[in-house]
Parts: structure tokens; C-alpha cells; sequence
């Protein structure tokens, strides 16, 4: 976790009660049950001379490890801002991630097809894409201490990009066999992404049975944080991922990313897991809440911040 940054940005779940508390990351050698994209730092890997807008320094905080929670996404062309309509627009895409096929199926998952949502992984989610694309000066390869290296990059995943909202849709469909998971295991959706900072924003999450869960997304202060990297987890029961299969249970998950008015994001990767990439720990005064599900938020220094969730109609 890196230390470097601060709280700025926060998550919200409708109707619900508001906690902060302290709560270790959970350690790399997990694996997930699936993941969609890969943990690359968002195809940056460890962000070799990038600095962050407005005079932030090195966009990897601590210049250790790969690019991720509490860093910054890089300010490419350095006119101190990251945005759209700048020379800020990347493409780290993979083949496969762009096909949406870059998936990831950890111990005991036995069929994830349908499963897709890569192509929103590793490239800026930017209104001026398409733009850069046709110029191009989408960057697509190198640091920024051995050079640059730009070009057209690969296909806006919704185009056109300049269309919002331009915000992802992730759908998890696998099966994993009853052996390898117990029916009373809570699932936690990780995510890792980067610069939401526009009013208004929501998740919206349709559940196996159909029914929909709402998280509201409250807007992140970039004054000193332009660009900022964090890491959510939202806890799930098991009914709300997984249906009976006979021999196998069947999982199913619709992610679904609303900010119509938001010019610019990035998603290095989202997974469903048995393990928290953000550890909730509720304040005393929530833990008699009655709520189904919750979204924490990694804000950099060890602070994590979420809200209980409700379930609403689809």
C-alpha cells in the first residue's frame, strides 16, 4: 500500500451508514475466482519516469512496485493536468484484452465463457480518444526514461469515444466446482481504477436472481491528487453471485459503471474473489446496521472508507 497520498475520494452506497476505519490490503499471492484484465498497473508496470499533474512528483508515489492504489495515473504530455483534450490519452491493450478475452479463472472455476470486459482494462477511457487515435498520438509503448513510444492504438471499446457516457460494463459468467467453494463464502468484487472525479457517478450491480444493487460514487478532490489510483472492494453474499448447478455452482455478476458526464478514467482490472482486496472494518455503530452489501475504498496512508448498501429494483 502505498503511503504517500491522501484521502480524497470516497464511495457511497444509497441509503446506507458511513464508516472509516483502518484495514490492511490483502496479500498478492491470492487468487481471484475470476479476474477480467490483469494486474499490470494499468499496462504502466511500474510508471519508470512518469511524473503526476500539477507538480505531484513521480506518478508511482514511492517508485516501488507496479503502478496501483494511492499512486496517480501519469500526466503524459506534463502540461499539469491529466484530462481529456490533452496529449494524455494510452493504450497498454493486449491482443486479448481488446477482444475482451483476457480473462483469468483461479483454482476450481471449470468454465468461464461469457465472461468479458477486458477491453475497457489498460486504456484511457478518454472523450478525446478517438481523436488521438486518428493522430496518432495515443501512447502505446515505453517510459518515460527510455523514451515514448506513440501511435494510433487499438479501438475505442465503445465507440465513438467522444459519445458519453463511455464507462464499462463488466459481466462475470463461470462455473466452479462445489468442491473448491463453501455455499455460505461471502465473494468480493475488487476493482482497481483510477481519476473518477465528475458528478454524478453510480454502480450498478445486477445479481444472480436478477435483482440490482446501486452504489453511488461520491466525487474525488484532485487538487493535490489529479489522476489518483485507488482500490475498492464491495463484499457479496453468496446467493447474490452463485445459483445452484447441480454438480457445479453457477456464477453470475453484471458490473455496470455510470458517469454520464465523466471525460476521462482508466481500470487496470476487476475480479470476483474469496479474498477482500480492501478489508472492510465497520465502526462499532455499524455493525448492528442491517444492509446487504458494501463497498470500500482504499485512500491511501492505511484509510479505507465505504457505506452500507440496500438492495434496490433492476
Amino acid at each position: 500500500m502505498k503511503s504517500a497520498a491522501k484521502s480524497v475520494w470516497s464511495v457511497a452506497a444509497l441509503g446506507g451508514l458511513l464508516w472509516t476505519a483502518p484495514a490492511p490490503s490483502r496479500g498478492e499471492d491470492v487468487q481471484p475466482l475470476v479476474r477480467i484484465g490483469d494486474v499490470d498497473g494499468f499496462g504502466y508496470g511500474e510508471a519508470r519516469g512518469f511524473r503526476a499533474a500539477k507538480g505531484g512528483g513521480y506518478a508511482n508515489r514511492d517508485r516501488a512496485g507496479l503502478l496501483t492504489d494511492g499512486d496517480v495515473l501519469p500526466d503524459i504530455d506534463q502540461d499539469g493536468w491529466l484530462r481529456t483534450g490533452s496529449k494524455d490519452n494510452f493504450d497498454f491493450r493486449s491482443a486479448a484484452e481488446i477482444a475482451g478475452n483476457s480473462i483469468f479463472t483461479g483454482a476450481g472455476v471449470v468454465n468461464a465463457v461469457g465472461t468479458t470486459g477486458s477491453q475497457f482494462t489498460d486504456v484511457s477511457l478518454s472523450t478525446s480518444y478517438d481523436a488521438s487515435r486518428a493522430a496518432g498520438e495515443v501512447l502505446v509503448g515505453g517510459d518515460a526514461e527510455t523514451g515514448l513510444i506513440f501511435g494510433p492504438g487499438g479501438p475505442f471499446p465503445t465507440p465513438p469515444s467522444t459519445t458519453t457516457p463511455n464507462q464499462p460494463g463488466f459481466v462475470f459468467r463461470f462455473e466452479v466446482d462445489k468442491t473448491a467453494l463453501a455455499v455460505r463464502q461471502e465473494i468480493y468484487f475488487n476493482l482497481l481504477f483510477g481519476d473518477y472525479d465528475v458528478t454524478p457517478a453510480s454502480i450498478r450491480i445486477v445479481k444472480a436472481d436478477g435483482s440490482a444493487e446501486i452504489l453511488g460514487l461520491r466525487q474525488q478532490n484532485n487538487t493535490r491528487n489529479d489522476g489518483l489510483i485507488q482500490a475498492a472492494t464491495a463484499v457479496l453474499a453468496f446467493s447474490d453471485v452463485f445459483a445452484d448447478g447441480g454438480d457445479s455452482w453457477i456464477g453470475s455478476l453484471i458490473v455496470d459503471f455510470r458517469a454520464p458526464n465523466e471525460p476521462y478514467t482508466a481500470f487496470d482490472f476487476v475480479e470476483l474473489s474469496t479474498a477482500a482486496l480492501v478489508r472492510p472494518v465497520p465502526e462499532p455503530s455499524a455493525l448492528a446496521a442491517s444492509a446487504i452489501g458494501l463497498l470500500t475504498i482504499a485512500a491511501g496512508a492505511g484509510l479505507r472508507r465505504g457505506w452500507r448498501a440496500r438492495s434496490v429494483d433492476a
